[in-house]
């Protein structure tokens, strides 16, 4: 339910955030059910949809480290979705892209645009888009 909840704008997402959930859907991101993790990935995906302070918050409580994980999974759509969150984190400053460069992110996003499965790497092709967009010139380099 909170996949569906997390699904509309920022005075959404901020309600959600403020019930105190968001630590519990990081949590849910390292379940071994996927029927437990698989809603939790979309919410946490729609929550980083948010505005700066939003995503941060998420980032914050360790979201990245599950969603790596979560690119890793045999589930063509639960790697789908990951990379689909990892591309609202790099839409967002360049402290947030400066995050997903710490969580040594960049190598495995750049391999996925090699070796999956089209749909994950047209997420992958959107989430270095977007990276570029908003990165520091030292930031894309790196990339």
């Amino acid at each position: 339910a909170l996949s569906y909840l997390t699904d509309g704008p920022n005075e959404t997402i901020q309600e959600i955030i403020e019930a105190g959930v968001c630590r519990r859907i990081v949590e849910y991101l390292r379940h071994a059910n996927d029927k437990i993790r698989t809603p939790a990935l979309r919410a946490c995906g729609n929550i980083v949809t948010g505005d700066d302070t939003q995503t941060g918050i998420m980032l914050n409580l360790g979201a990245l480290a599950c969603l790596k994980d979560c690119l890793a999974a045999k589930k063509k759509s639960m790697r789908k979705e990951a990379m689909w969150a990892l591309s609202n984190i790099a839409a967002g400053n360049s402290s947030q892209i400066g995050a997903l460069e710490a969580a040594n992110l960049f190598p495995v996003i750049i391999e996925t645009l090699d070796k999956d499965d089209f749909d994950v790497k047209k997420e992958a092709a959107w989430t270095i888009s977007n990276a570029t967009s908003g990165g520091s010139k030292d930031q894309i380099r790196m990339m």
